[in-house]
């Protein structure tokens, strides 16, 4: 009877082991209904990029673009960030990969974890515009990523918000990762990330 008493609270505490471990993974699981709308938004990305008259693809190199690569979807990529808004919006200047700096406004600041680790990153604003730019970089840039960062693009918040959501499933590429003839906005050294983000765009191979 003593050693029945042991195996059932064996397989209790497996099961309960068991359980609280499917609950972790079911909370860092994308729904498919999100999934499909990322391979959506992707594949219209891909086609502007290879269509459009204005596309930053050289026009020599359109007839064999196959499409950008992304790292796989992640669930653990898509945050909530604690947010601080700036009670007055602060200039803040950004070095451009050719030419003058661009005016952005500092709007707050995201705080948030991925791997276990903390980061920040400012959030700016430019004059005009109904979302947030966040530029960033991160230690896979040069390598599985474009050597200078990426951005994100967030929805502006509600007024009364203390959280943001931060995907970086969207993380995406400069049109100067496509074509050297494009100024664009260069992160700030602030916005440096210390976790590996693999997650969104990949480098672009020029063909």
């Amino acid at each position: 009877m003593r050693k029945l008493w042991i195996a059932g609270l064996v397989l209790a505490v497996l099961g309960l082991l068991l359980y609280s471990v499917a609950g972790t993974q079911l909370t860092k699981t994308l729904d498919e209904a999100y999934l499909a709308k990322l391979r959506e938004a992707r594949r219209q990305k891909d086609q502007t990029l290879h269509n459009a008259p204005d596309s930053p693809i050289p026009g020599a190199q359109r007839a064999t673009f196959a499409g950008l690569r992304y790292f796989a979807p992640a669930a653990d990529f898509k945050v909530t960030a604690s947010l601080t808004r700036l009670p007055v919006l602060q200039p803040q200047p950004l070095a451009m990969s050719l030419g003058a700096p661009e005016s952005y406004q500092r709007w707050g600041t995201a705080e948030f974890e991925l791997n276990g680790q903390p980061q920040k990153l400012t959030l700016l604003q430019k004059a005009g515009d109904k979302q947030l730019f966040v530029p960033f970089t991160d230690p896979t840039n040069g390598q599985q990523t474009y050597g200078a960062g990426r951005y994100l693009d967030v929805p502006l918040p509600p007024a009364e918000a203390n959280e943001v959501e931060l995907d970086f499933n969207q993380a995406y590429n400069p049109y100067c990762a496509y074509n050297h003839d494009y100024s664009c906005p260069r992160p700030p050294a602030e916005n440096r990330l210390t976790v590996p983000v693999m997650a969104g765009e990949r480098a672009y191979r020029l063909e």
